[in-house]
């Protein structure tokens, strides 16, 4: 795998070769440098390879959308960071607030000026400070400044993810952490946005991808660890959250067995 060869460095998946076109005579002459790639599973092996500043991702794309890609970005730790913008056709409130949760940094609906998707850029890759702590576990923060809702939450998160292999049921998180379901519940959803299984769901993928990409423990052993009976569910779950196996993801991050990395020719300014 190579060293990103630009700090200024910006990767385009979309399926419209016209469109990477459009995007690249928009960009070219702003001084970044660009990569591209026609579909979800090779922009993910791009972004691994380029290491880019700020991704461009369309969401109507075959086999793998934009969202199982920003989930499958936004779920490896060597690419959590990388801004991701939404370039879609979609503009209905559901489509964005969808995207937002995948982890997008903006979205911007076509047509659009190149003046606006330029300023768009730059505010985002003047970012990374922010990017960075809002990446943060709850372990790297102490908690003093917070509030009790927000403590109660963070309590909540790390028993979540020290017992991932057998997660506490609502009830017992709850009086756990000194409140009752409801109360959780609704504390989680204005912390997080999510319920709290929701979240749960969240971290086991995380988890996953992680001991995929830097432990060799077999795929059996990682469904354990996550909370699974059978390696086939873990297989099952993974692949219906970011569109590969368990074994395709650890293949495509460089650990396991070799897949073809080769990038689809086309169009970009590579």
């Amino acid at each position: 795998m190579t060293t990103p060869e630009s700090t200024d460095a910006i990767l385009i998946i979309d399926d419209d070769v016209t469109e990477i076109r459009l995007l690249s005579e928009m960009l070219l002459g702003q001084g970044y440098r660009l990569f591209a790639a026609l579909n979800g599973k090779d922009g993910f092996r791009r972004a691994l390879e380029h290491r880019p500043s700020l991704i461009l991702l369309d969401i109507n794309m075959p086999e793998l959308d934009g969202h199982g890609t920003a989930r499958l970005i936004a779920g490896d730790p060597r690419l959590a960071k990388v801004p991701i913008i939404f370039l879609t056709g979609a503009a209905e409130l559901s489509e964005k607030l969808h995207a937002f949760a995948e982890g997008a940094v903006d979205y911007i609906t076509k047509p659009f000026s190149a003046e606006e998707l330029v300023a768009r850029i730059r505010v985002h890759m003047r970012r990374p400070t922010a990017v960075a702590q809002e990446s943060q576990t709850p372990a790297q923060d102490s908690g003093a400044h917070l509030s009790s809702g927000d403590r109660m939450v963070r309590k909540a998160q790390q028993l979540l993810l020290a017992s991932l292999s057998e997660p506490l049921k609502l009830t017992k998180l709850a009086h756990t952490v000194g409140t009752n379901e409801r109360k959780l519940t609704e504390e989680f959803r204005r912390v997080t946005g999510m319920a709290v299984f929701e979240y749960l769901r969240g971290e086991r993928h995380r988890v996953a991808c992680e001991m995929l990409l830097h432990t060799d423990e077999p795929v059996s052993a990682i469904a354990d660890r996550t909370g699974f009976n059978a390696t086939s569910a873990f297989t099952y779950a993974f692949r219906q959250r970011c569109g590969l196996t368990p074994s395709e993801f650890r293949a495509s991050g460089g650990i396991g067995a070799t897949i073809d990395a080769t990038p689809t020719p086309a169009t970009s300014a590579d």
